[in-house]
């Protein structure tokens, strides 16, 4: 039977529309948790300020260490303090408002958009100011995290008047989801001249995580100020120091030792950002840029006191600017030098960069200091995750990236960010692969695990391991390879993205036989480990007083156990047996003994860990 032709066109475009909707697509999403220190975040009363109130002026532009707002000023907040999640800040730190607590837990899962994160002042004296008293700060919507909703979500400042005992609404957000940063100069009236004034920032958005994000910088409280007063006078980095490597945040540190040329893998110069926030129509600060000394072990190993003064004259005001050390095309210096290898072991070398001439006070922006750590891994990112990254629609599709590996290696399984976003992950399956590369693109898979593997969130760091269950060897490992993941289950995989590692064309996608390069610009949070374990997956602490054993290895199944602290010590801890693919295994309180029931063959981890955050210990054993 021949069918109507308008009917045969209806069902083609219904074949078509589903064959659209079953492709593959990246995806950009907010997150719903992040993995933040919660003794650190606790206000101790060792770290509490007296209450008494404060003097003007009050100013704070959040170039502290640490996340949290600095007690001396504020009240306990969730905002968050970082150097990473905003574009192009006034000065090095802002604050970020969100949906997160302060331990990086969304305030609730379900609901309508309220009030999320506050950041209240402490008291704050006014009652013997002169006229024309203003609050100035700098806001943005989003930057590299997600972005406002237009009309809906807003970014909203506060006075407390003590007279009735009220939060008065004086200024609100208007502008959505611009990526710029713009100044409000805010005057206080006499209302508010009181010895008990305060004032506050709330974002009203999704309580469900770091969703509807808007940052906050360089808040100043002065009088004697014009609604004009709006040049501050800071000369300031304005991001983090940079990866002394071209293309890696790390290498493996034998690597360095044993690659040839390893010279070119490293930056031959700088490019580092600060802002001139200062009057035009002032005085030029007349700055020396480029003050810089690298060590390693407390030596230094490069450095350049005497750079030259005039580097700033071209630079504008009030922008960012981006600006090289050494600056090689002035006076023919040379480059950056100071590479020497053989290291005996993993190492790090710091970094520090600063600037002087200024008549500034010197603060916390005026230095920025890098630890470029060399372990046994490969890594693109900066170890912030500022959204989620998912591939739609793939399963058993491939997420793997690009790595020139520079000699022959044993790889040893992964570190992967899982990152807690809108939906639960924690059932979702995967194993491991490497791809063989044809000309910049994957070409055939080299390996995959056996082995399936569990993703699995993580607190307090970033990285959990996945070991693979047989060893691979070189060269099939070096050179240029891709290394990542098979996604198993339809459901998308979150994994940790980093926006500030930018213009990557490293990651990749789908399978062999419908392959994706990524068309965005940061980077997968996955990083492929060589020749060993990670040392600290094995930990230790200052408490112990002797290392986690576990005899004997291999074991028929009867664990004997040297504890690092007392069995009253270890009150609130689990001993926990997990295979490779992360899944637990059995469990029970510390004991010297564990007789385990009959497990097959092979190896697994067993951890001492506490539900509390605390030092845990960890131990890799064979069952025979």
């Amino acid at each position: 039977m021949t069918l109507p032709y308008r009917l045969v066109l209806l069902f083609s475009l219904s074949l078509f529309t589903q064959s659209l909707s079953a492709q593959r697509e990246e995806r950009l999403g907010g997150l719903d948790r992040m993995p933040r220190n919660e003794d650190a975040l606790a206000l101790s009363p060792s770290t509490a300020k007296s209450k008494q109130a404060l003097n003007l002026p009050f100013k704070d532009d959040f170039s502290y260490p640490g996340n949290t707002v600095d007690p001396s000023k504020w009240e306990l907040s969730d905002v968050w303090v970082n150097q990473t999640w905003a574009r192009s800040p006034i000065t090095l730190g802002i604050a970020t408002f969100d949906g997160l607590n302060r331990f990086g837990r969304p305030f609730r899962y379900v609901g309508n958009d309220s009030v999320g994160d506050v950041l209240s002042s402490r008291e704050i004296d006014l009652s013997n100011v002169s006229d024309s008293v203003y609050l100035s700060f700098y806001f943005q919507a989003g930057g590299w995290g997600e972005p406002p909703s237009g009309g809906v979500d807003s970014l909203v400042l506060e006075f407390w008047r003590g007279s009735d005992s009220s939060w008065r609404s004086i200024w609100r957000s208007e502008s959505y989801p611009e990526s710029d940063w713009e100044q409000v100069m805010q005057a206080v009236e006499s209302d508010f001249h009181r010895s008990d004034f305060r004032f506050r920032f709330r974002n009203f958005g999704s309580k469900a995580g770091a969703l509807d994000i808007w940052h906050i910088d360089y808040v100043r409280l002065d009088d004697q100020r014009t609604y004009l007063d709006t040049a501050l006078n800071d000369i300031a980095y304005t991001r983090p120091h940079p990866s002394l490597m071209i293309n890696y945040e790390s290498i493996p540190w034998w690597h360095v030792n044993e690659s040839f040329n390893i010279e070119n893998r490293f930056k031959p110069d700088l490019r580092l950002h600060y802002r001139r926030n200062s009057d035009p129509s002032g005085p030029s600060p007349n700055l020396t840029l480029g003050e810089f000394n690298i060590t390693f072990n407390g030596s230094i190993i490069a450095q350049n006191g005497a750079p030259d003064s005039d580097l700033d004259n071209s630079h504008g005001d009030n922008i960012e600017v981006r600006f090289p050390v050494p600056d090689t095309a002035d006076a023919g210096r040379p480059r950056l030098n100071y590479i020497n290898p053989p290291y005996a072991d993993e190492f790090e070398l710091i970094s520090r960069h600063t600037y002087s001439g200024s008549p500034q006070l010197r603060s916390a922006n005026d230095t920025i200091t890098r630890h470029q750590v060399f372990k046994n891994y490969y890594a693109y990112d900066d170890g912030s995750a500022e959204r989620s990254y998912e591939i739609l629609n793939n399963k058993g599709g491939f997420i793997a990236q690009r790595y020139d590996v520079l000699v022959n290696d044993t790889l040893k399984g992964l570190q992967i960010y899982f990152q807690p976003a809108i939906h639960n992950i924690e059932d979702q399956e995967f194993t491991i692969l490497v791809l063989s590369n044809q000309s910049g693109l994957p070409s055939s898979i080299i390996y995959e695990s056996d082995s399936v593997y569990t993703a699995q969130y993580t607190d307090g760091n970033f990285y959990q391991s996945y070991l693979l269950d047989t060893t691979l060897i070189g060269p099939s490992t070096s050179g240029t390879v891709f290394i990542g993941i098979r996604q198993l289950n339809a459901e998308p995989l979150s994994l940790g993205y980093d926006q500030n590692s930018r213009n990557r064309s490293t990651a990749f996608y789908g399978e062999l036989d419908d392959m994706y390069q990524s068309f965005l610009e940061g980077t997968i949070m996955i990083r492929p480990l060589f020749r060993y374990i990670p040392r600290d997956f094995s930990l230790t602490d200052g408490l112990a007083s002797k290392p986690f054993e576990v005899f004997p290895n291999p074991s028929e199944g009867l664990l004997n156990f040297n504890l690092p602290l007392s069995i009253m010590d270890l009150s609130d801890y689990q001993l926990r047996l997990y295979n490779l693919q992360g899944q637990l295994i059995e469990s029970q309180a510390p004991s010297e003994k564990w007789q385990l029931r009959a497990l097959p063959a092979g190896l697994y981890i067993v951890r001492l860990e506490s539900p509390t955050n605390r030092q845990q210990w960890q131990s890799k054993i064979q069952i025979r």
